[in-house]
């Protein structure tokens, strides 16, 4: 008799056993059919599209500046020249009593200080040699700084400049290179070459 009974007691504990081991699958979702369930069948492909090119904003009565989102696209107000936000931009400094040159920061913001004509910083920018003694022209380093050594006439550099040609027997007008170095054959009176110089009558090319 007592056999009997711990017999039936060993069954019902089985019958309880498979019971909990069955509740958990059916409650995830399990059906056994192609695709029914997240464990049957085929595995479903979820495809995520990443966007790996920002490009100028193109609406015409959009007026944000900087990365901004049209219906889920990410886009760029400034304008640059390539069309391709390359996320080096950053706004100008809008406090009118800042005195702060190049880029810097108010709260969690990056701001540039220089007046860049296009209207938003590229990135590009660069001080003006503060040292007197320095002979050097064009991008140079001081104390791991770098400056310009041309006399820009907005106060800052726009990586824009670049040297007169050096080259006395040298007939190519405009901008050309020697040995892979870019240089200009027109005779600026700044005594370097600038962004302005398709527009003052020389007709550079580097920005036309």
């Amino acid at each position: 008799m007592f056999r009997m009974k711990g017999r039936l007691t060993a069954g019902v504990l089985c019958a309880m056993l498979a019971a909990m081991l069955v509740v958990p699958v059916s409650a995830h979702g399990y059906h056994g059919g192609r695709g029914g369930g997240h464990h049957g069948g085929y595995a479903r492909n979820v495809q995520t599209t990443v966007q790996t090119t920002v490009t100028v904003c193109p609406y015409s009565d959009c007026t944000l500046a900087g990365r901004h989102t049209h219906s889920g696209v990410t886009y760029c107000g400034y304008d640059h020249s390539a069309g391709v936000c390359d996320n080096t931009c950053r706004a100008l400094c809008p406090l009118e009593n800042c005195q702060t040159q190049g880029r810097h920061l108010h709260g969690w913001s990056t701001y540039c200080g220089y007046d860049h004509a296009g209207g938003f910083c590229d990135g590009a920018c660069q001080a003006l040699c503060p040292y007197e003694d320095c002979t050097l022209t064009g991008r140079h380093v001081h104390s791991g700084t770098g400056y310009c050594g041309y006399n820009h006439a907005d106060g800052f550099c726009d990586n824009t400049c670049r040297a007169l040609c050096p080259y006395e027997d040298c007939d190519n007008t405009g901008y050309h290179s020697h040995d892979g170095v870019g240089y200009c054959g027109y005779d600026h009176t700044d005594g370097f070459c600038y962004s302005g110089c398709h527009t003052t009558g020389h007709g550079c090319g580097r920005w036309a």
